[in-house]
């Protein structure tokens, strides 16, 4: 609504007795007053700035319950956390192990913590038959060991698991995206917005699902 005729020469009257030096303090003389306008008492909306350089990052640390540092500052464009990010503050570095492939994996596929298993090998190498052995002998006698995979396992697409390989991602790191496949599969085209994001940060502008067609 436009302001009458009377409140305008009111403020133009107050102005000119005042003077006020500025403008916020001609605002303050006219608000003390009545005379301002209701959209100029208005206080402008806060726009809310998110931390994180994608959706993809912010579900991800909800999903893990990641607490982001006061003054943590992201690797991605304008200082924004990316999951490569939330990765680094959620794992702690990877210690390397004096184990084979194989008897990594086979710990892995049973639920056994590599680093409990005493290694037969050269400098004390943890050997496949070293797994084994802890797996069906005696040695533990409390071992809670599975052959069955959990339940909840994720279940992945060749084209979605293609895709992990590629950037390295493994199962925990996709845990938290819901896929669009028969009973929950994870697709390729489910991992769109990490794709994205990861290329965005390698510098890449090639589409990741260009070249993946579905089952």
């Amino acid at each position: 609504m436009a302001t009458s005729s009377a409140t305008l020469s009111q403020i133009i009257d107050e102005l000119l007795v005042t003077k006020p030096g500025n403008r916020a303090d001609a605002l303050k003389l006219l608000a003390d007053k009545g005379l301002l306008p209701k959209k100029l008492l208005e206080t402008p909306k806060a726009t809310k700035v998110s931390l994180f350089a994608s959706k993809a990052a912010e579900d991800f640390a909800e999903a893990k319950g990641i607490t982001i540092p006061e003054d943590f500052k992201g690797t991605a464009a304008n200082g924004k956390i990316s999951v490569k990010d939330l990765k680094t503050l959620a794992e702690p570095p990877k210690k390397k192990v004096n184990a084979s492939p194989n008897a990594q994996q086979y710990a892995r596929d049973n639920g056994v913590d590599i680093e409990t298993v005493t290694g037969t090998g050269s400098d004390g190498k943890v050997l496949l038959k070293d797994v084994k052995a802890l797996v069906t002998g005696d040695i533990l006698e409390s071992a809670d060991v599975s052959d069955t995979p959990p339940d909840d396992k994720v279940k992945i697409s060749p084209s979605a698991a293609k895709i992990m390989k590629q950037h390295d991602w493994d199962e925990n790191d996709v845990s938290h995206i819901q896929g669009s496949g028969k009973n929950g599969t994870l697709l390729a085209k489910d991992l769109a917005e990490m794709v994205k994001e990861a290329l965005e940060e390698e510098g890449e502008t090639t589409d990741p699902e260009s070249s993946e067609t579905e089952d």
